[in-house]
């Protein structure tokens, strides 16, 4: 008798064991986000394949090993993952990110999407890419991924993806920076909204942290192949510091030599790839042109001060 109640006390240990450990995998947590999850057959045919997995906070470091630093940097909250199957044997997975802020989910989306994939009308903008989308939704990033190209699987990551749509029910607008990019030229799929040196070093790095402490930035490519990044410090005089210490660092780097031309009010530099950069000062902002010929980069920063020029 007595082993026998050592037996079941020692099963006892090793469940509460096991179910720490899936607890601590995501797998046992029953967050918010389970409320945005389809049910089985809210699409006809499709139902979950095993359960929902939940991630909060520093937990994400667990789920993407390598890639969680930039969810972060915009701002992350928590994660859920939902697989799902049909009768013949096609997958969808489901990820719901709700980052801090409706930017932030907006920022997320414009980092992961490609710009070059399908516009399709979710949310505040989604893009479809062979058998991979992503959309935004308020403080929402949904990303669904299929594992073939087959109809079956895009009509099912496309059902999916439109009831998870219906069911979150908040709004968010494009933060008010995007704006600043001039219209005329911009190709829309390029827009890209940061939050700080991870997501600049991406598009293009300066090679220093010195003078890039940015609250928010703005990137737009151009149809005749410059880009323009904005940069928001958010004062003038904030700005004006920064600029001081990145316009060092510009002096004195390897990476970049003396550019000649333009206007005493833009800086000029060329870097290491043989690209014009063209910088300026604009209230809060720094306005800055890349392009491979000079005169493109000096343009879209003369295009972009006269929007964004305000007191201050």
């Amino acid at each position: 008798m007595t082993a026998a109640r050592g037996f079941r006390a020692t099963l006892f240990l090793m469940g509460l064991f096991v179910a720490g450990a899936w607890a601590a995998s995501g797998l046992f947590k029953e967050g918010p986000l389970r409320a945005y999850l389809p049910a089985d057959n809210a699409v006809e045919g499709w139902a979950k394949d095993g359960e929902p997995q939940e991630y909060e906070d520093e937990d994400l470091y667990t789920y993407i090993d390598g890639g969680a630093e930039i969810y972060q940097e915009y701002g992350f909250r928590r994660v859920i993952l939902q697989d799902y199957k049909d009768p013949k044997g096609k997958s969808v997975s489901l990820e719901i990110f709700e980052m801090e802020t409706p930017a932030a989910a907006f920022g997320m989306f414009t980092f992961k999407r490609s710009g070059t994939g399908k516009t399709v009308s979710f949310g505040g903008g989604a893009e479809l890419e062979a058998y991979y989308m992503n959309f935004w939704k308020g403080r929402f990033l949904v990303t669904l991924t299929g594992f073939d190209e087959a109809r079956e699987t895009i009509d099912g990551l496309l059902a999916v993806g439109g009831v998870v749509d219906s069911k979150i029910r908040d709004a968010g607008a494009v933060p008010g920076l995007v704006g600043a990019l001039p219209e005329k030229g911009l190709i829309s799929g390029s827009v890209k909204y940061l939050k700080g040196l991870l997501g600049l070093n991406n598009i293009y790095p300066f090679y220093t942290a010195r003078g890039l402490g940015f609250a928010e930035a703005a990137r737009g490519v151009y149809e005749n192949g410059a880009t323009l990044l904005i940069l928001d410090y958010g004062t003038a005089d904030a700005r004006a510091r920064a600029w001081l210490d990145l316009k060092a660092h510009l002096a004195g780097s390897d990476k970049f030599t003396a550019g000649t031309g333009g206007s005493p009010a833009v800086f000029r530099v060329l870097d290491g790839k043989g690209q014009h950069v063209a910088i300026a000062g604009s209230g809060p902002r720094l306005l800055i042109g890349i392009s491979a010929v000079k005169d493109a980069a000096f343009d879209i920063v003369r295009r972009a001060s006269h929007l964004t020029a305000r007191p201050g």
